[in-house]
């Protein structure tokens, strides 16, 4: 690794815009939901003219909800890992700087590890079921 030639400044640019571009998944999420809800209360129901009964989702609504189930671990996977590769570049940095380039190395290789996500909804790891998330 003794061929490292990192432009310190130009690195601290990047991760900026990276931290600032990462930091609006949040407000994406927020949209996304929203706009899946939305889309599986205007579904409606097989029968025309029929409202739904409360609580009682019709077949687009019920494979809407399927999906974002299917997908709710690799939406979380994306902040998590952004913010995982945002550190490790930053400690990389920060140990080239020091002239550690083996510790650097180190950083970068830790920073290619998945990262660990929290259990989703239930004790038993499953996504709530009927709560619209």
């Amino acid at each position: 690794m003794s061929g490292w030639d990192l432009q310190v400044e130009a690195v601290r640019t990047v991760l900026g815009d990276t931290d600032t571009a990462a930091g609006k998944f949040e407000g994406e999420f927020t949209t996304y939901g929203n706009s899946m809800a939305s889309a599986a209360k205007s579904a409606g129901t097989m029968a025309p003219g029929v409202a739904p009964k409360s609580g009682t989702p019709g077949p687009v609504a019920a494979a809407l909800q399927e999906f974002a189930d299917a997908t709710m671990k690799d939406l979380q996977f994306l902040p998590a890992r952004a913010a995982k590769s945002i550190s490790g570049a930053v400690k990389a940095t920060e140990e080239y700087i020091a002239g550690d380039l083996k510790m650097a190395q180190d950083a970068q290789k830790d920073a290619l590890s998945a990262p660990k996500l929290p259990p989703l909804g239930g004790k038993d790891g499953s996504a709530g079921k009927g709560d619209g998330k």
